[in-house]
């Protein structure tokens, strides 16, 4: 192969319109998402990891599955409203991987609703003795007592989350959002630049009268 058609070669694969593992792991800046990535301007430095899409914004790969990258190679990694669809016997794993490939002080963002806040817990249903079973607007279906098709199959609560991540090799974690064991609501003031979270009082105005937690917030350095 000549020269010419060997550079060629290599702008094709440097300059590809998909976005693929290769081409990530060779930026100074990594900014992953786990899922598809919102439209909102916000995200636009994020790169997917999605199910379904690959392009110039999305790889495709499922997030419970070893990430093809070299370790401490990502800036930030970012998930929202996503952990509560994956088994949470798994998702210690996961979050190891996510911990394994974040450069030292890298941020894992951490974002899950709050099935204390009053909204999800009204909409959700509830077993005999009041407990929370399954939100229809997770989606999926609730058959035989169980999650299936999708959807939430279990409901974060602070309690659940902290068990996660103590489970995990992160030590350096910080709680934003959350209720706490009695149903208080605590909200300390979030830095977006790091990572926009939607449903948050600061943007959802269904909790921002009276401003209240919706999702549990939770920052992880490595």
């Amino acid at each position: 192969m000549s020269p010419i058609n060997k550079l060629k070669g290599l702008a094709r694969k440097l300059f590809s319109p998909n976005a693929s593992f290769r081409n990530l792991s060779r930026r100074k800046r990594l900014f992953l998402y786990a899922g598809d990535v919102p439209q909102d301007f916000q995200y636009n430095k994020f790169v997917g990891l999605s199910l379904t899409q690959s392009n110039s914004r999305h790889v495709c790969h499922d997030i419970t599955e070893a990430l093809p990258l070299p370790n401490n190679c990502v800036d930030i990694y970012q998930s929202e409203d996503v952990f509560e669809h994956i088994d949470p016997r798994e998702l210690p794993s996961v979050i190891n991987e996510i911990y394994r490939v974040l450069k030292p002080g890298g941020l894992f963002r951490l974002s899950l609703p709050d099935y204390r806040c009053n909204i999800l817990h009204e909409r959700s249903l509830k077993d005999e003795h009041g407990n929370l079973v399954f939100d229809p607007e997770g989606g999926g279906d609730y058959i035989d007592g169980r999650v299936v098709n999708g959807g939430h199959v279990w409901l974060p609560t602070y309690e659940t989350v902290q068990d996660i991540l103590g489970s995990t090799l992160f030590t350096n974690i910080s709680y934003y959002h959350y209720y706490d064991e009695k149903g208080t609501g605590v909200t300390h003031a979030i830095d977006y630049s790091l990572g926009h979270v939607r449903r948050t009082p600061d943007h959802d105005e269904r909790v921002q009268d009276p401003y209240r937690p919706m999702s549990i917030v939770v920052d992880c350095r490595k």
